[in-house]
């Protein structure tokens, strides 16, 4: 007879995520309101993430990049 372990986390099938109506959570949190939401569903939606020590910032993935300059170099080769 095999001891049976300990299951542990969630059990199969549940899940961590309601849906809400946009209107419904602006109401509860407020136009400005800051919502955890996840950074597997910002990467669906094609939304990049940029991390900061204070702040986390959105940026559209959509926006144009501007190109960055170009550093002009010469590379000199000594010879013995």
């Amino acid at each position: 007879m095999q001891k049976q372990t300990k299951q542990r986390g969630r059990p199969k099938g549940s899940n961590s995520f309601a849906k809400l109506k946009l209107a419904d959570l602006i109401s509860i949190v407020g136009a400005d309101g800051i919502v955890p939401v996840s950074k597997v569903w910002l990467r669906e939606k094609n939304v990049d993430i940029v991390e900061s020590s204070a702040k986390i910032q959105l940026a559209a993935a959509e926006e144009p990049v501007a190109p960055e300059e170009k550093i002009e170099f010469a590379i000199t080769s000594f010879e013995d």
